[in-house]
């Protein structure tokens, strides 16, 4: 099985140029969304979509995992435990 480092670094490499011209000055940024919400996603699946045990699988703390879900578009609304006056 080839190493996802490697796997990482062809693709990019192979992207470079178009990522360069279109996302010039926001590079890193961009890659790093881009690596991390498939990661968020998986994690958070293979957690059975207990957030406090993906963040303990990522090595994250739970405030962050779901900062972190909520930037990327991950998160899933909050349903109001207010109640009708």
């Amino acid at each position: 099985m080839r190493d996802l480092e490697e796997i990482i670094g062809e693709a990019l490499h192979a992207m470079l140029p178009v990522l360069i011209a279109n996302e010039r000055g926001r590079l890193h940024r961009t890659v790093i969304a881009r690596l991390e919400r498939p990661l968020l996603a998986a994690v958070l699946a293979a957690a059975g979509g207990n957030q406090l045990e993906a963040a303990r699988i990522l090595g994250i703390n739970r405030n962050t995992l779901r900062k972190r879900l909520r930037l990327l578009g991950l998160a899933e609304p909050r349903l109001s435990t207010a109640r009708p006056a």
